[in-house]
């Protein structure tokens, strides 16, 4: 296994020249300096703080600073509580808004940008590279950049008046990107070739980087593994009811903004946290939402993302994407072992409401009849704990995932007229994360599982063997080819990777396959017509 690693290491390469140990960088905000990898792949410039936080509100730049600053810092949290997911830390430190800057040491040119963006469900996670290795994407000459962005209650409150007017986490990202803008060069990247890529809530917010007027510029393609903004876990209809629902548990009842401010204001971090933990889907519980519009804030998101995409508005700013999914997406759902319990506990005793979807507005007086239609669809029987799990498996991968990215593909390839390029990721190896936590047998790929195919996990020790350097290979280089040339396979001699409506398997042996489950997506989405759409 070693010997493999080494050879990913050095891929495409014969030797790694010697390098200085250490190298500073002048940027427009002051010198920073960052180290040789212990692989002598790049240099590495750890912990760059690129924007202050102003509580729940878009950040400030940072200032100028004089003297170097020594750029080692790789374990910077966001706030969030804690969990047993190895993608997680819990942290309490709000000023949390650094990212990580990887350059080749091995060439000396302008280069490609890529800028990773960390899933987690908008709840937890960190754009650290002990969660992230860079080394195969480096690899292929390109500057990789990895981020941190507020998560939570401290990312997403919107209580719609100035001082919580939401998306404070979409608009730390967009901050990072004008960071970028203006100083990836000193990092011998090219600003005008950035490519923005993320998995789960991160290739989300990617995708809604499209949807906001004030992103334009700031990239020029997407990579969104996993990510739909019609999935249960991607859009708040009614983020002031979140709130006050989250605010139950710190003993405050009430709908009044201001209330609701001076509680999330005053309470401790730790004991925002703890209320959250105790929420259903408790990552997902706050999510990106529309924005009133206010003199001193500048607005992400002013519309739903489906206004936006289909009515073509103004916000709409399309670029060339690759997109795509595993096929059983909704297998890591039992992961959440709260929330689990909880609903086969309730639909085993008849309560139906645990099948709820908060992106669909129901008709008080239709409730009972769709939730009869859901568990006549999903749940042969629900007194089986088994059959149970297997139908909120199922649900999950369904409307989180295989309905909302059928919608999405379409409505964006239809309403941009740029290129697209859709993938279901179907290589069973020893590196799929989603199968190892779930210890599941099924012979099929679950969410997370073609992420360490592009990244090292430095703080879980994953396998790897010949058939996974070849995945390996073959997707860093797929992925890398389209943010240099807008295409996975610039170069046709050895066979294409054809634009959506083709769907590719990205396996040992890719082929074009049919998309995912059609007749249940076409499912999900009558319903999504009829309830999700303004």
């Amino acid at each position: 296994m070693a010997v493999i690693r080494q050879l990913i290491c050095v891929l495409l390469f014969t030797f790694v020249v010697c390098e200085e140990q250490s190298k500073v960088v002048n940027t427009k905000f002051g010198k920073y300096e960052g180290s040789l990898a212990d692989n002598g792949l790049c240099y590495k410039f750890l912990g760059i703080r690129y924007a202050t936080p102003v509580k729940f509100r878009a950040p400030t730049p940072v200032p100028p600073f004089s003297g170097i600053y020594k750029a080692d810092t790789a374990t910077v949290v966001c706030p969030q509580f804690p969990t047993h997911d190895p993608l997680a830390a819990p942290s309490d430190t709000e000023d949390c808004l650094v990212l990580n800057v990887f350059t080749p040491s091995f060439l000396n040119s302008t280069l490609p940008v890529m800028v990773y963006i960390h899933g987690g469900e908008f709840g937890i996670g960190s754009g650290s590279p002990i969660f992230y290795g860079p080394e195969y994407l480096i690899t292929h000459g390109v500057v990789v950049v990895t981020l941190n962005y507020r998560l939570n209650a401290y990312g997403f409150l919107n209580l719609g008046i100035p001082e919580a007017p939401g998306n404070a986490g979409l608009k730390d990202i967009r901050a990072a990107l004008r960071w970028i803008q203006d100083n990836i060069a000193y990092f011998n990247g090219d600003p005008e070739n950035v490519t923005v890529f993320g998995q789960g809530s991160g290739g989300l917010a990617a995708i809604y980087l499209t949807l906001s007027n004030s992103t334009r510029g700031l990239f020029h393609r997407v990579i969104s593994e996993s990510g739909s903004p019609f999935g249960t876990e991607s859009f708040d209809r009614s983020p002031l009811n979140t709130a006050s629902q989250v605010a139950k548990s710190l003993s405050l009842n009430t709908l009044d903004p201001y209330e609701l401010l001076n509680v999330y204001s005053e309470t401790s971090i730790n004991k925002i946290e703890e209320a959250i933990e105790k929420q259903m889907n408790a990552k997902s519980v706050f999510l990106p939402s529309k924005e009133k519009v206010f003199k001193d804030e500048e607005p992400f998101l002013t519309d739903t993302p489906y206004n936006i995409i289909s009515k073509k508005t103004k916000s709409f700013n399309p670029v060339p994407i690759l997109t795509g999914l595993n096929i059983v997406e909704g297998l890591t759902a039992i992961l959440d072992y709260n929330t689990i319990t909880s609903q086969i506990f309730r639909i085993q005793n008849g309560d139906y409401s645990a099948i709820d979807h908060r992106n669909l507005i129901i008709p008080e007086d239709e409730k009972e009849d769709f939730r009869e239609l859901i568990v006549d669809t999903y749940f042969s029987n629900t007194t089986d704990e088994e059959i149970v799990i297997g139908g909120l498996i199922n649900l999950s991968t369904d409307f989180s995932y295989v309905g909302p990215m059928s919608l999405f593909t379409e409505l964006y390839s239809n309403s941009s007229k740029t290129d697209m390029f859709t993938y279901v990721f179907s290589y069973v190896g020893t590196r799929n994360l989603g199968r190892m936590l779930t210890n599941s047998s099924l012979a099929a790929t679950a969410n997370r599982d073609e992420l360490y195919y592009i990244f090292e996990l430095e703080r879980l020790s994953l396998p790897l063997d010949e058939n996974d350097a070849r995945m390996i290979t073959f997707m860093t280089t797929m992925w890398t080819n389209f943010a240099k040339f807008g295409s996975p396979t610039p170069d046709t001699s050895n066979g294409e990777w054809l634009p959506y409506p083709y769907h590719l398997a990205i396996d040992l042996e890719p082929q074009y396959v049919a998309p995912l489950t059609p007749d249940r997506a076409n499912f999900w989405r009558l319903l999504f017509y009829k309830y999700g759409v303004d």
